[in-house]
């Protein structure tokens, strides 16, 4: 009796445990399909957003796309096979991510966004011939880049109540460079987003005008050569009749100026330094330049405009000696940075 009175008792038990398994069962469904349709609503929707943003803009020709998906947790949109044209060339994009999209309705500014452009791929050709202009060919096309190849991430973020801009760019081209490039402005007011998307000139000369005042608070750039300079002094090789590979040109170039400095030595620790880096650069294939400005305290763009001038044009008589202590005096206080890792 006993005994039956224990497995009577374990028969609710295991009805309870199959009811919860076939209940778990059924809400793993419902929130699978649930996913897929939402995931669904969610690409719906973005799709109308983009082709909105493109027709109200005049892009829907310049920029066209097979299909596109979105990701519900990673709140990003990706367009796939993209053709885009930028007027003076026409490329093609594998795939185009855009995430971290923030825009303030209320004031119409863009405050953050995310691109990521995976195998873009952008001929270069030479310039079309003008009235005023002959058809040229470009640096690139010329040592045989032929075309703008690899991956490219932006990250933007904006702060429209006191300007503050932060972009990032980040690039890696395949047997030639990768690297990245970040500027941080202040005081920058940038229009809402229909107004800077516009091709009102009048709006475009504004916001240039407005970017004088604007202040530039730290740039920084890093460059990591994947194969540029042997193609460069591969070129340079054929160009000047030595026909040597690219590590014997380079060395006769180092001995070329070795000579030089030994003639023209350096007169500031600026120039010195830069004669290190570049001797290091052209004795070694590969290597990083890294490249960074950082006022102590914020600083105008046109200010910097009028700095820069003088210093391009400042080579030619006394004036040299007045760059060298500009130079000088950004380098001793680290305001300007330079350095080269092999």
């Amino acid at each position: 009796m006993k005994q039956e009175n224990s497995h009577m008792a374990e028969t609710p038990k295991n009805k309870r445990g199959k009811i919860a398994l076939i209940a778990g069962g059924v809400g793993a469904i419902v929130l699978v399909a649930g996913y897929f349709i939402v995931q669904s609503q969610i690409a719906d929707d973005a799709e109308a957003e983009i082709a909105s943003f493109l027709r109200s803009n005049q892009l829907d020709r310049a920029v066209r796309y097979r299909d596109l998906d979105a990701s519900l947790f990673g709140q990003s949109v990706t367009l796939h096979n993209v053709r885009m044209n930028l007027g003076e060339t026409e490329g093609t994009v594998e795939a185009l991510t855009i995430s971290n999209y923030d825009l303030d309705e209320r004031s119409g500014h863009l405050r953050s966004i995310n691109l990521f452009l995976k195998g873009a791929d952008f001929p270069i050709e030479a310039n079309r011939p003008t009235l005023f202009q002959r058809r040229s060919t470009p640096p690139p096309f010329l040592i045989g880049v032929d075309a703008v190849r690899g991956d490219v991430g932006i990250e933007y973020q904006y702060d429209n109540v006191n300007g503050d801009l932060n972009t990032l760019v980040n690039f890696m081209l395949p047997n030639l460079l990768e690297g990245d490039l970040q500027i941080d402005v202040g005081g920058m007011h940038l229009p809402p987003m229909d107004r800077l998307t516009s091709r009102d000139f009048s709006a475009m000369g504004k916001m240039l005008q407005d970017a004088r005042t604007a202040n530039l608070q730290a740039m920084s750039l890093t460059l990591t050569d994947l194969g540029l300079e042997d193609t460069i002094a591969e070129y340079l090789s054929v160009k000047n009749g030595m026909a040597l590979d690219d590590a014997s040109y380079r060395d006769q170039v180092l001995r070329v100026l070795e000579n030089e400095i030994e003639e023209n030595p350096p007169r500031s620790p600026f120039e010195n330094h830069m004669a290190d880096i570049a001797q290091s650069a052209i004795a070694t294939s590969g290597g990083t330049v890294s490249v960074s400005y950082e006022p102590e305290y914020p600083t105008t763009f046109e200010d910097i405009s009028a700095v820069t001038f003088g210093l391009m044009f400042g080579g030619f008589g006394l004036r040299t000696f007045q760059n060298n202590d500009i130079l000088d005096d950004l380098f001793d206080r680290e305001v300007l940075q330079i350095e080269f890792d092999s």
